[in-house]
């Protein structure tokens, strides 16, 4: 009989690979908002530099955009910074390594009690 049940070691990988995916994509958010910020620079430069009118206007079009990309990417830090800080904090650093080892010890006991067992005799007649 075939357990259809997501095991307990499954649902603990699943919580421990969302702890990585928030962190990776906040430092994608982090290391956008700072690129942003140094495009800041090369706007500034551009407009000091402009030729016309109409070239102020394509420079200026661009740095909202920029501005919005900004905002949106600093909203995702915010949004996942509570997280990361709790996850990152030394004690609890150390519950999930404890937790990632967990995991594999849960997959072989999983693996005991889902396979084929045996009793071998501990007295022979």
């Amino acid at each position: 009989m075939k357990n259809t049940q997501r095991q307990p070691s499954e649902l603990l990988q699943g919580f421990l690979n969302y702890i990585d995916q928030v962190k990776s994509e906040y430092e994608m958010a982090r290391e956008a908002v700072g690129k942003e910020d140094k495009r800041l620079q090369d706007f500034l430069h551009e407009l000091e530099f402009a030729e016309d009118k109409a070239e102020r206007n394509k420079i200026a079009t661009k740095f909202q955009r920029s501005r919005q990309e900004r905002r949106r990417q600093k909203d995702e830090v915010q949004r996942l910074e509570l997280l990361v800080e709790f996850f990152n904090s030394q004690n609890h650093r150390n519950t999930f390594n404890k937790m990632r080892q967990l995991v594999g010890n849960q997959r072989k006991r999983e693996a005991y009690l889902n396979g084929e067992r045996h009793y071998n005799k501990r007295v022979e007649e």
